[in-house]
């Protein structure tokens, strides 16, 4: 005989020995994607706590994972703070549950409404990191995103945890929101958050730089503050700047577009002029020059990120190379420099650029042929920046554009 269903819900019950880390963040920026279907977000449950939990275990990655000596030890050690793959003998449950409160469900931002138009004067500003969520050549429209979202955060620490790894916990708490956020293209500022309700300045960067020096340094544990190789992206060693601290994120997402858009034309040793071809030597230099027998490729750009993907464009002149760049072991190596609006502990919003620590790509494929991959020597872009790697232009590139005297702030440095 069926058992028939209970007349009330059973009421949730707290679970014992856990203590629990609070907090409530709002966009900044508007969010894309993140949702059940591609480039949407869902309506009804925009922030999921299994996306979180994909975050926070990043950034532990990027802030603690460098202590251990193997792979194997940074799995055993991730899996028992956050989980893992079940199996017949270990069920590897996690030992931090995750807990979302929808706040405030924002309003739509259609993505004709966000990116704004290029002029020839300015180029196309934020609009440049927008490019996924623009109308398709399929005919797939444009996307819209979602903005104003408020959304309560709880992490509830199983007993087991050791003060370390609760620290650690902490720590990438901190990390996602001054260098992440919620939905796609985090690291080109979509999703960028805040914290707001009590206790903001407890998990937001300072602005001051020996404050933020000493803040970032206690993101990773202190046998790794003098510095490692290491062979995932992480913070350790990696490049700070905080640039044109303002009131208004869109402002400074709007000036960190436009740098960006400057970058990839390579527009430094003159004013730079949106509608001027690039100066780099990858596309003419290199790739319309390759010729059976290659072995390997000088090329500056997929140090940045892959894959790269030369279109067809009708009508266009002097089109010499159509393709795409991708990295040999999968189809995505993600951009190790993150350009986003942080928000600080004064109240301001400022441009972040960071450019994580991260092994380089050493050989590439170029449709659908492999090659070594090694840096450029002569590309006159890195000549008049004076830089000798890609990721070195990038800093001294936003130097020149921000008008920025000091170096970067190098996580794990001295203060």
């Amino acid at each position: 005989m069926r058992r028939g269903l209970p007349d009330t819900a059973p009421e949730w019950q707290e679970p014992a020995n856990r203590e629990a880390i609070e907090v409530e963040l709002q966009l900044i920026t508007p969010m894309f994607g993140g949702g059940y279907k591609t480039r949407e977000v869902d309506p009804l449950m925009p922030i999921r706590p299994a996306a979180i939990r994909g975050h926070l275990r990043f950034w532990w990655r990027a802030t603690a994972g460098a202590q251990y000596e193997s792979a194997e030890e940074l799995y055993q050690a991730e899996t028992a703070i956050w989980g893992g793959a079940a199996t017949k003998e270990d069920k590897a449950v996690g030992k931090v549950a995750i807990q979302v409160q929808l706040k405030n469900a924002g309003k739509p931002a259609p993505y004709s409404e966000i990116a704004p138009r290029a002029t020839p004067r300015e180029g196309p500003l934020h609009g440049y990191f927008l490019f996924p969520f623009q109308a398709q050549r399929d005919g797939t429209p444009a996307a819209t995103g979602r903005q104003e979202i408020a959304f309560r955060v709880r992490l509830l620490l199983h007993d087991s945890l050791s003060n370390e790894e609760r620290e650690a916990v902490r720590n990438a708490l901190k990390a996602w929101i001054a260098f992440g956020g919620v939905g796609a293209r985090t690291r080109r500022g979509c999703g960028a958050l805040t914290v707001v309700g009590s206790n903001p300045t407890e998990w937001l960067m300072p602005i001051e730089r020996t404050q933020c020096q000493d803040w970032l340094n206690r993101l990773i544990p202190v046998a790794l503050r003098e510095g490692k190789t290491v062979a995932l992206p992480s913070l350790v060693n990696a490049q700070v700047f905080l640039v044109s601290p303002l009131s208004d994120a869109t402002q400074v997402w709007r000036e960190l577009g436009r740098f960006w858009a400057r970058f990839h034309k390579g527009h430094f040793d003159e004013n730079y002029q949106p509608m001027k071809g690039s100066k780099w030597n990858d596309y003419r230099g290199v790739l319309c020059r390759l010729r059976s027998g290659t072995e390997s490729l000088r090329l500056a750009k997929p140090y940045l990120g892959l894959p790269i993907i030369y279109q067809e464009i009708r009508g266009a002149k002097g089109l010499c190379f159509t393709g795409t760049l991708e990295p040999t072991e999968s189809g995505r190596m993600a951009s190790p420099v993150i350009l986003k609006p942080v928000a600080l502990s004064n109240g301001k919003i400022a441009g972040l650029i960071a450019v994580l620590n991260a092994q380089p790509p050493t050989r590439i494929r170029v449709n659908n042929r492999v090659y070594g991959l090694e840096p450029p020597s002569q590309d006159p872009v890195l000549k008049s920046l004076g830089a000798s790697t890609m990721l070195e232009a990038v800093i001294e590139a936003a130097k020149i554009h921000f008008s920025v005297q000091e170096d970067a702030i190098r996580v794990g440095g001295r203060i």
